[in-house]
């Protein structure tokens, strides 16, 4: 083993698992193409060393902080020139992270903590941008050759300290809503971290333009994957059209810590918190689903000037353990076995019964998504502990305290939770609108009609008390 200081750069490609389900074929002869004529010609032309290759990105070093900031620099310049006519939802973007540091060199690969930060860094590089560390920004600042602008310290993702970041601006093309043909997808968000108050790492996004509104975390979810979900997808586009949508993985899912020192109702609500107080919106609308109402609802009275409306959908303020079941024990018992022995098997069985519980009106294909999804989100662990602390949610005692418009949904043939428990809000939030959708689903599909009138109706309400 040896030591070396080295500048890391890490880089990969924005969603590279939905490029490569919607056309395999361009996308790799593309990949292999820049590859081949772009990145490793940029490495070695300022000494570089590539020390591997994964499926969408690569690892680099370099004696100097400089070169690996040209190299990196050029090679997102010409990489974004070449897809410039592209769609918005074909095309190929990368994430670059650079940092300098101590690392150990073994066998042909590198190790150490300063490898991390930069492939942790690289995650909340902007499509088609540089990230730098502090280090890197002072070797390189005298510079005038380049766009670079301040980040401040940043929380990253299983990095102990924060780290004072920079972003190397280079894709300077504002995403164009008006255009039908181009569609929001993972490459359109900013994804950062925040510690929550028991300081686990909470991941959030931004995406859109326009006055705030937040999405509270559902059972499963990835600030990435479900930009290739056609479960979530179309909701964010609606919600992105016209505002800034920050959303935000609950802990033990997707980017956030998925070994959180605890997993409980109240830290639900301080997680949301912690995004808020992060990204330093205001008087914003809240959207809940399923779980997430009853965050939403905490929340909003922890901090009512803070909320400006509620939109909930398909959500409960009383756990399934505290709805007075004589059976719940039982049946709480053969869920939480199902989980532990089926949530992370390749034979997708207890995921498809899970799944046909959520959506059984859905197609072959949004239910094979929903499956990837659940194993891809959390840990069957995970699931468990998430799954009992949802049973024994109740903020019933809260509801009428409530003084913000709220506008309630609820599928009539809810398959996974009844259409009375969102009765029963709507019986005890004062001045709320209550709007059933006919539909067996849990989650609002945008193949139901039910999504036309959702739009509508939260367009209406959010215009009406704006």
């Amino acid at each position: 083993m040896e030591r070396k200081l080295l500048a890391i750069v890490a880089a990969d490609m924005v969603g590279f698992s939905r490029l490569i389900e919607n056309d395999e074929i361009s996308v790799l002869s593309r990949q292999k193409e820049y590859f081949t004529e772009i990145i490793k010609p940029q490495i070695e032309k300022f000494h570089g060393t590539i020390i591997k290759t994964t499926g969408d990105g690569f690892l680099a070093t370099f004696a100097s902080s400089l070169d690996a900031v040209e190299s990196a620099t050029n090679i997102q310049k010409t990489i974004n020139l070449r897809e410039k006519g592209q769609s918005n939802d074909k095309r190929i973007w990368f994430r670059i992270g650079i940092n300098v540091g101590d690392v150990v060199l073994d066998d042909g690969d590198i190790f150490g903590n300063s490898v991390n930060i930069a492939s942790r860094l690289e995650s909340i590089a902007d499509a088609g941008d540089v990230c730098i560390t502090n280090d890197i920004f002072q070797n390189i600042k005298n510079l005038k050759s380049f766009d670079i602008r301040h980040l401040g310290e940043q929380q990253l993702k299983n990095i102990s300290q924060k780290v004072d970041a920079y972003k190397i601006k280079i894709n300077n093309e504002q995403y164009n809503q008006s255009k039908e043909t181009e569609l929001l997808t993972e490459a359109n968000q900013e994804i950062r971290y925040c510690s929550s108050k028991d300081n686990t790492i909470i991941g959030y996004a931004k995406v859109g333009n326009g006055p705030p509104l937040l999405k509270a975390p559902n059972f499963m979810s990835s600030l990435e994957h479900d930009w290739r979900s056609p479960i979530w997808m179309h909701l964010y586009r609606f919600l992105a059209k016209d505002r800034t949508l920050v959303r935000f993985d609950q802990r033990g899912n997707g980017s956030s810590d998925l070994d959180p020192l605890e997993i409980t109702f109240n830290s639900f609500v301080e997680d949301m918190e912690a995004v808020v107080n992060e990204t330093k919106i205001d008087k914003f609308p809240i959207l809940g689903v399923s779980q997430g109402c009853a965050v939403s609802i905490a929340y909003a009275i922890r901090n009512p000037n803070k909320v400006s409306h509620l939109i909930l959908i398909g959500g409960f303020s009383r756990g399934k353990g505290q709805r007075g079941d004589p059976s719940y024990e039982e049946k709480s018992k053969m869920e939480q076995t199902m989980i532990l022995s089926g949530w992370e098997d390749e034979n997708p069985a207890f995921r498809q019964f899970f799944t046909t519980s959520m959506i059984p009106e859905g197609t072959k294909e949004q239910m094979d998504s929903f499956n990837n999804i659940m194993k891809i989100a959390t840990s069957a662990k995970n699931a468990a502990k998430i799954s009992r602390v949802n049973d024994q949610i109740n903020v019933s005692d809260i509801l009428s305290k409530l003084d913000i418009p709220t506008i309630i949904f609820h599928c009539t043939d809810d398959a996974r939770v009844p259409i009375s428990e969102s009765k029963f809000m709507a019986a005890n939030i004062k001045n709320s609108k209550f709007i059933p959708i006919n539909s067996k689903n849990h989650v609002l599909l945008e193949t139901e009609h039910g999504w036309n009138l959702f739009k509508e109706e939260v367009t209406k309400f959010l215009d009406e008390y704006t």
